[in-house]
C-alpha cells in the first residue's frame, strides 16, 4: 500500500465583518463545533452519539489598529436584551492571500456571523492595544440546512485588499485618573488592562439547532500595577477599613468617580487613546514581598452602571484623537 503524501495549504488571510476588515497578528483559528447527546441502555451503556446543535468559531486577535476600535466593542449597554444576530444577516467572510485555482487566494464566507467576545484592551509601550476576539457563525434559519451553502460558501477570489495602515497602530505610555491626589495621575508598571465581558443566553430549536444569541448582560473592568503608590495609598484607596471602610452592602464605586486612562500621544503616529470606566470603583488587590518584586501585584477596578432620566449611560467609552 503506498503512502498518502502531503498536500499542505498554508498561507495568511484576512477577516472582514460588518463593513470592517480585521488584519491579524497571529493567523485566524476557525474551529466548527457540535453539541452531541447519547442514547444509552442499562444493558449496555452508551451506544451512539448523536447530533444536537452546531457552531463555527472564528477567533483572531487583530493587529492593533486604534481604527479597530469600534469594530472589536460593537456593543454598549444599549444592545442588553437583544438579538446578536438579528433579523439582518451579516456574513463573516475570511479572505486568504493564497490559495484557489490559481494560487491567487480564495474566500470563504460564513452567511451569519456575531461578535461574541470582545478582546482585552491593552494599554501599554510594549504591547498593541488588543488581546484575542472571537466571532460566533451559525447557519441561517430562512436556508434549509441541506443545501450546499447553508453553512459556508468556498470561492476562488483573488487577494486584493489594500485597506492596511501601519500608522494606525500605536504602542503608548499611560497614566490612570481616579479621584483626588494622589490617584489622580497613577502609572503603571506593565500597562493597563481593560476588559469588557459579555454574558449570552442561547436561543435553541430541537429541529434546527442554535437559532440566536441573547445578548444578557456587559460588565467592564480595569487591572494595573501602581508603580508611583506608597503602600499606605494603595491600603487607603481599597478602603478596607478605617473611615472610609466600605460595609458590606455598599457598592464598590460609592465615590462616583471615572477611571480615565490617557496615552501620552509620545509614540509620534498622531494617535492618542483615552479609555473611561464609569463610575468605577477599587475591588481588590494584591502585594508582594521578595527581594526582586515590585509590592504591588495588581489593583483592579470594577464598575457600576447609572442611568440619566430613564436612559441608560455608557459603561466604558473609548476616545481616539
Amino acid at each position: 500500500m503506498s503512502t498518502p503524501l502531503p498536500s499542505l495549504i498554508i498561507g495568511p488571510a484576512i477577516v472582514t465583518w460588518n463593513g470592517y476588515t480585521y488584519y491579524t497578528k497571529a493567523g485566524v483559528k476557525v474551529d466548527f463545533q457540535r453539541a452531541t447527546f447519547f442514547i444509552e441502555t442499562d444493558f449496555d451503556g452508551k451506544i451512539d452519539e448523536r447530533h444536537q446543535a452546531q457552531k463555527t468559531t472564528v477567533s483572531l486577535q487583530p493587529v492593533g489598529s486604534i481604527a479597530g476600535l469600534t469594530a472589536c466593542f460593537p456593543y454598549g449597554v444599549g444592545a442588553v436584551g437583544t438579538r446578536l444576530f438579528g433579523t439582518t444577516n451579516l456574513p463573516l467572510v475570511i479572505v486568504t492571500k493564497f490559495g484557489g485555482a490559481s494560487n491567487t487566494g480564495q474566500t470563504i464566507t460564513y452567511p451569519r456571523a456575531a461578535l461574541t467576545q470582545c478582546p482585552p484592551l491593552r494599554l501599554q509601550p510594549t504591547a498593541t492595544l488588543f488581546g484575542e476576539l472571537a466571532f460566533t457563525c451559525l447557519g441561517d434559519p430562512t436556508v434549509q440546512p441541506n443545501t450546499s451553502t447553508a453553512w459556508e460558501a468556498l470561492a476562488d477570489v483573488a487577494f486584493a485588499d489594500t485597506s492596511f495602515d501601519e500608522s494606525a497602530i500605536i504602542t503608548d505610555n499611560y497614566s490612570a485618573a481616579w479621584g483626588a491626589s494622589p490617584y489622580n495621575a497613577m502609572g503603571s508598571q506593565t500597562g493597563f488592562a481593560i476588559d469588557l465581558t459579555l454574558e449570552l443566553g442561547a436561543i435553541d430549536d430541537d429541529s434546527y439547532g442554535h437559532v440566536d444569541l441573547v445578548l444578557k448582560s456587559l460588565t467592564a473592568t480595569a487591572r494595573f500595577v501602581p508603580n508611583n503608590l506608597t503602600q499606605a495609598n494603595f491600603t487607603a484607596l481599597l478602603a478596607n477599613q478605617n473611615t472610609g471602610y466600605i460595609y458590606p452592602g455598599m457598592s464598590l464605586a460609592r465615590a462616583t468617580h471615572d477611571l480615565v486612562i490617557t496615552g501620552s500621544g509620545n509614540q509620534g503616529s498622531g494617535h492618542t487613546l483615552t479609555a473611561t470606566l464609569k463610575n468605577a470603583g477599587p475591588k481588590q488587590g494584591s502585594y508582594r514581598y521578595g527581594v526582586d518584586q515590585h509590592r504591588f501585584a495588581s489593583l483592579e477596578f470594577t464598575s457600576r452602571r447609572t442611568w440619566t432620566s430613564g436612559t441608560a449611560n455608557p459603561l466604558l467609552t473609548l476616545a481616539a484623537a
